[in-house]
């Protein structure tokens, strides 16, 4: 048989105590309804206005995040150039 430390042991049930408390915690708190925050930006039926409305959600809501992954994607795209890039040796 192994060995088992006492170090694994506390471990564990500390680990388990933790999830469990979290679990109780989540148990717990309502669920937040998301309806409110949303229904005033994505119409429920389809129409016309879908980009607009989600256009002005990202970019009220999310616009730092759109900024910095649009630099990712310029960046990763010049990279890519660069790689592809045929050299000329003279």
């Amino acid at each position: 048989m192994s060995d088992i430390k006492p170090s694994k042991i506390v471990g564990v049930v500390l680990s388990v105590l933790i999830f469990a408390s979290f679990m109780v915690i989540l148990a717990r708190e309502p669920f937040p309804s998301s309806t409110s925050a949303h229904s005033e930006f994505v119409p429920t039926q389809p129409g016309g206005e879908i980009g607009i409305a989600m256009s002005k959600f990202l970019w009220d809501f999310r616009g730092f995040d759109l900024t910095f992954q649009t630099l990712i994607l310029f960046t990763t795209a010049i990279c890519c150039l660069a790689l592809l890039k045929e050299e000329i040796h003279k």
